[in-house]
């Protein structure tokens, strides 16, 4: 099985999309996924159509057991959800591994458990990157892509050393548009930063409305838009994950 977390330290890479539509992807393939929403905004938790008030990752994280909190959902994935008082979590000792502690009684239930988290560091992303055994960034083709990936890099060299578990399974370029010069120079800057580091390229997801009519609808990707440019690249993107 594998635990993916979705994260970078800057908003607005399209991370939440990513994660949702893994999930998604996982969920079509007949695989038992588990979507863990660590975002106090909790826009997995809408996208996927979630009940935050019935509890979620906020009182997972204060101790209580994950199979009390986990919801079925209509669209076959099942989901751990977020409120806005994730916010107030602090941190103490051991903190950071308090989402692989309440997970792992129920990780063996699952092919994929996808992790959703804030795009600043700080406890919840730490968290985050302590329970993953795969870390996927989501980046824009652009030179503040370029800064958050070297941020995002070095925080998982070090939660390597106590997550040994954690990979760095790649990059993936959102909302993509390859007809721009700059966007093409800056996404051959980034690979080349990240081959440097020993991260993977995965692919990139072209820009299309589709993404954002699903979400605004709270419906599958590829069942509302299953020919659309971003169901194609996400698809892709699975098939390269799951393997």
């Amino acid at each position: 099985m594998q635990i993916l977390t979705f994260t970078t330290q800057r908003g607005g890479t399209g991370k939440t999309t990513t994660a949702a539509a893994i999930a998604q992807a996982a969920a079509l393939d007949g695989k038992k996924v588990l979507a863990v929403d660590l975002d106090p905004q909790g826009n997995l938790t809408y996208t996927l159509k979630a009940d935050p008030a019935q509890g979620g990752s906020y009182e997972l994280l204060t101790g209580t057991p994950a199979r009390r909190l986990i919801q079925a959902t209509e669209g076959g994935i099942d989901v751990i959800p977020a409120k806005w008082a994730l916010s107030t979590i602090t941190s103490g000792i051991g903190s950071a591994k308090r989402l692989q502690t309440g997970l792992k009684p129920v990780r063996g239930r699952y092919d994929f458990i996808v992790i959703d988290t804030p795009a600043t560091a700080g406890e919840l992303q730490y968290n985050a990157l302590q329970a993953a055994t795969g870390l996927i960034i989501p980046i824009q083709a652009d030179v503040y892509g370029l800064q958050g990936l070297y941020q995002i890099s070095e925080a998982a060299e070090q939660f390597k050393r106590s997550n040994p578990e954690l990979t760095v399974k790649g990059i993936v370029f959102t909302r993509h548009n390859g007809r721009s010069t700059l966007a093409r120079q800056m996404k051959e800057t980034i690979i080349t930063a990240a081959r440097d580091r020993g991260i993977p390229y995965l692919t990139e997801i072209r820009a299309g409305v589709a993404i954002q009519e699903a979400q605004a609808l709270q419906t599958n990707l590829f069942k509302y838009a299953p020919k659309s440019n971003p169901a194609q690249d996400y698809l892709n993107l699975y098939e390269l994950l799951k393997e």
